[in-house]
This record gives structure tokens, C-alpha cells and sequence, in this order.
């Protein structure tokens, strides 16, 4: 299942995302920072993490979603995929 993981941040702030490398050990699984109202795409085969976190890291939050899907962050408690 080839494919990718899109996270689209609709906030006014930068988001800290990170994607985990289950499905593709080449990949890269540090935290990004994505800027406000802006999208990043991870190429992804099968299912992964996607996380976020506040800027000092006191809280954090994610889903684990398939390949092809796309994560929309509106706020650490307002996170949905599809």
C-alpha cells in the first residue's frame, strides 16, 4: 500500500507534528514544525503515528491512521483523519 500521510494545520499558530517510521525505515521520524494554516505530506506505505505536541512539550496528542490519509490539526483537542 504505497502511498503517503498529509497533516494540514488550521490553526493561526505553527504545529509540532511528527509521523512514525513503522512502515517506511527510511523515513525520517523527528518532530517538524509546520507553519499556520500550512501542509506537509510523509510518504507512508501502511499505518503510523501522528503526533502532536505544544510548543514546551508539556502535552501532547495524535492519531494512528493508514497510509493515504489526511490528519487535520485545529488544536491539541481537536485532531480528525480521513
Amino acid at each position: 500500500m504505497a502511498g503517503s500521510i498529509i497533516a494540514v494545520n488550521e490553526t493561526n499558530e505553527p504545529m509540532h507534528v511528527f509521523v512514525s517510521t513503522y512502515s517506511n525505515d527510511d523515513g525520517d521520524d523527528s518532530w517538524y514544525t509546520v507553519g499556520a494554516n500550512r501542509r506537509e505530506s510523509w510518504d507512508r506505505d501502511g499505518w503510523e503515528l501522528v503526533a502532536f505536541k505544544n510548543q514546551d512539550d508539556s502535552w501532547r496528542a495524535g492519531v494512528y491512521v493508514p497510509a493515504n490519509s489526511t490528519v487535520t490539526y485545529r488544536g491539541l483537542d481537536d485532531i480528525t483523519w480521513k
